[in-house]
């Protein structure tokens, strides 16, 4: 063997295993952002089940506000449907781009849901509602910290995805770009 064959086959070895350990890394990666996004569903399916409980609450003692909790209960079970997506794959940009939008309707409505609440004199004194807007209130915080986690490992797992050379091998494999999920409607470019 020459040292020209040497040094050709310590090249692709080197080259073998840097895109092993690349690839491996990006699967890590991804698999973060799956772990992640766990507390984000459980703490979305929380909200989903007190926002329709609160509505059907404040609807017996408020029928002026109908059409309001009506449409936070169906903002709710639309956020729910595309959390059900989302859940399958958290790191395609699709369905949580999907689930970012719901959750902003969700959120509109939800804090006019809170306003006719408070507007009420009746609404604001009955304390199961005032609990049930507590326990509303501490899974958003909740939820707001799950979110960060899970923007962190998304923004971790993007810069890998988007370095070079590493740039190669996912463009290869199918690692795409992964969507944070945010607390507000995406910019439009």
């Amino acid at each position: 063997m020459s040292a020209t064959q040497i040094i050709s086959c310590l090249v692709l070895a080197v080259l073998v295993f840097w895109a092993v350990g690349a690839y491996n890394r990006l699967v890590a990666l991804r698999n973060a952002i799956g772990q992640a996004f766990i507390p984000v569903d459980t703490h979305l399916k929380r909200r989903h089940e007190l926002i329709p409980q609160l509505a059907d609450a404040a609807r017996a003692l408020a029928p002026n506000d109908a059409d309001t909790l009506s449409a936070a209960s169906a903002a709710s079970a639309q956020a729910h449907a595309a959390l059900e997506l989302a859940r399958v794959t958290p790191c395609a940009s699709g369905p949580v781009s999907s689930l970012s939008m719901a959750e902003h309707v969700l959120d509109t409505t939800r804090a006019r849901m809170l306003d006719a609440l408070e507007a009420s004199p009746e609404l604001a004194a009955d304390t199961a509602l005032r609990d049930a807007a507590a326990e509303l209130n501490a899974t958003e915080n909740r939820l707001a910290y799950a979110r960060q986690v899970f923007n962190e490992a998304v923004a971790t797992y993007n810069l890998a995805v988007r370095q070079f050379p590493t740039r190669l091998l996912s463009s290869l494999y199918g690692f795409g770009v992964a969507a944070p999920l945010h607390s507000t409607p995406p910019a439009a470019i």
